[in-house]
This record gives structure tokens, sequence and C-alpha cells, in this order.
């Protein structure tokens, strides 16, 4: 009986521990993330823009994303304002903020259920026979909690995925 109480409490003194750690780096990381990268592909820049902006394809090709929801558009049907569902639930309201057609697309995140904000700009430039593509992230994560997951899946792993998809999509051209 007593080595079962003995282990019940180290157990329970070992996560408690981490619960701890976990929440003191979330505590100790700058809310405020600026990041960018940027890659050059062999595509033409509308290819790209085609695919960048395409709200509606997103649950087809970023498994987090579960839903899209259109909130507002512009009369051309260009989506202004959209509202993401994500495998974790919750919800993420995206604005548009910058078109520039072919060359500049910027994005804001202006309210979220994880205590998350930010901008994400996309610009492209011509680079023959391809395009650069250069993905900018300003971001802030105001809860604990979630800035410290964030640090352990690496701050930057959405910037990085976004950039990944891309690439594979017009990989092999």
């Amino acid at each position: 009986m007593k080595r079962i109480l003995l282990f019940a409490f180290g157990t329970s003194f070992l996560l408690i521990g981490l619960v701890v750690l976990f929440l003191a780096v979330g505590y100790f990381q700058d809310p405020k993330f600026h990041k960018e990268t940027s890659e050059w592909l062999k595509a033409e820049p509308e290819d790209i823009w085609n695919y960048i902006t395409d709200i509606n394809d997103l649950p087809n090709r970023r498994k987090e994303v579960v839903a899209i929801q259109i909130l507002e558009s512009k009369p051309d049907g260009t989506p202004t304002k959209w509202k993401e569902t994500p495998d974790m639930g919750g919800f993420m309201i995206f604005e548009l903020r910058e078109f520039i057609p072919r060359k500049k697309w910027k994005i804001e995140l202006t309210d979220a259920s994880f205590k998350m904000r930010g901008s994400w700009t996309y610009v492209l430039e011509p680079k023959i026979p391809g395009t650069v593509v250069t993905i900018i992230e300003d971001s802030e994560i105001t809860s604990i909690p979630v800035r410290g997951a964030y640090f352990l899946a690496g701050r930057d792993a959405t910037l990085l995925k976004e950039m990944e998809l891309i690439r594979n999509r017009f990989s092999g051209r």
C-alpha cells in the first residue's frame, strides 16, 4: 500500500511539474512574432496567385481546416472576410487587408477562439522562368498555454507549412 501511495504521489508531482514547466515556457515566450520566408518556384505568378487566394479550397489542401464560411465578398466574388473552422474546434475570422492582383495579398486574423491575432502577407515577384514567393507573418499570441504549445511545435510552423504546401503544389513543373 505504501508503494502505491508513493508511486501515486511521485506521478502526481511529476505531472504537476510538467504543467508548471509548460506554462512557464509559455509565459516567458515573446507574445509577438515576426518572420518571413522566400522561395523561387518554377510557376507563373498567376498560377500561384490563384492557388493562394482560393479560400474555398482550403479544406482540401490544409488538413487542419475542416470548413470555410465566406462572410463578406467584393461584388466580383472575391472573399473579403471568412471564418475557418480548425480540426481542433473553435474558429478563426480572417479579413482581406491588401489585394494587388498577382503581386500582393495580405490577410489578417482579426478574431480567434484561441487568443491569437496576426497578419500574413504573400508577395509574388516574377523571376523568369518562375516566381519568387515571399510569405511574411506578424502575429501575437496572448494566451500563455497557446504560446507554450506553439513553442513546442515551433513558432514558425504555420509559416513554414504554408510555404511547403505552395512548393509541393508547384514542384515538378
